[in-house]
């Protein structure tokens, strides 16, 4: 059938409709984060703005604006966006924050992070899923987010400092070496492992002039770093 003028062909109406019905899941999605109580305005623009289909493989685009874990290449996991939320409220990034996230994944959380803070370095030990990451953000212009392939164990002092470090894998302690890419006044959110509570997100602070201080917030689900780098599993 020949489409007349001014009239929708039957494919651009299931676009729209596809479109439109992830507009919806978006708008419920952000919806639940605020009754669970986020209700920083940057940070749900931050999620509202960072495309998570767009970071899933074709057969989970479905699922991505659902608040569920999806599966990733090479045995990793995107987390819910409210875990994501819980994660980013906690570390509280600021304009000016440079921050370093090991566990790249698939980018995801490097775009949320990229429209809250002036800068991400976001390290994974695997080159599939960092290579895959760094083409994602390169296509949705975030020009302030760096990919980098490397074991998250070993972030040389060339880095530099950070303000803000996130680690997305369990750990029993912090490395020295990420604990030395914190700088004063900086946040370091991270999952660890302790024999009395299992997994726990740890928020630690370094004071100015002051240790480091650790808030325990809750328990957590997380996977464990993995050591070393890796061309894929």
């Amino acid at each position: 059938m020949v489409e007349g003028p001014g009239r929708p062909s039957a494919a651009s109406s299931l676009m729209s409709v596809s479109a439109q019905a992830r507009a919806e899941a978006k708008a419920q999605l952000l919806l639940r984060l605020r009754a669970q109580g986020f209700a920083d305005l940057a940070l749900l623009r931050a999620l509202e703005n960072a495309p998570r289909e767009n970071f899933v493989g074709p057969a989970y685009v479905d699922f991505a604006l659902r608040d569920i874990a999806v599966p990733l290449p090479c045995g990793q996991t995107m987390e819910a966006p409210s875990a994501l939320a819980r994660v980013i409220a906690a570390l509280a990034p600021r304009a000016g924050s440079r921050v370093l996230e090991i566990g790249a994944g698939s980018g995801y959380s490097a775009m949320a992070l990229s429209l809250m803070a002036r800068e991400v370095v976001s390290v994974d030990c695997f080159e599939t899923l960092a290579q895959a990451a760094r083409s994602r953000l390169e296509r949705l212009g975030a020009r302030n987010v760096a990919v980098v392939w490397a074991d998250g164990f070993e972030i040389a002092p060339s880095f530099g400092l950070f303000d803000r470090v996130v680690v997305h894998g369990a750990l029993d302690e912090i490395p020295p070496n990420i604990l030395g890419a914190l700088g004063e006044g900086g946040v370091l959110v991270a999952p660890r492992r302790r024999p009395s509570e299992g997994c726990v997100l740890v928020r630690h602070s370094r004071a100015s002039g002051e240790g480091l201080t650790e808030e325990n917030l809750g328990s957590w689900r997380a996977q464990d770093l993995l050591r070393g780098r890796f061309a894929a599993l």
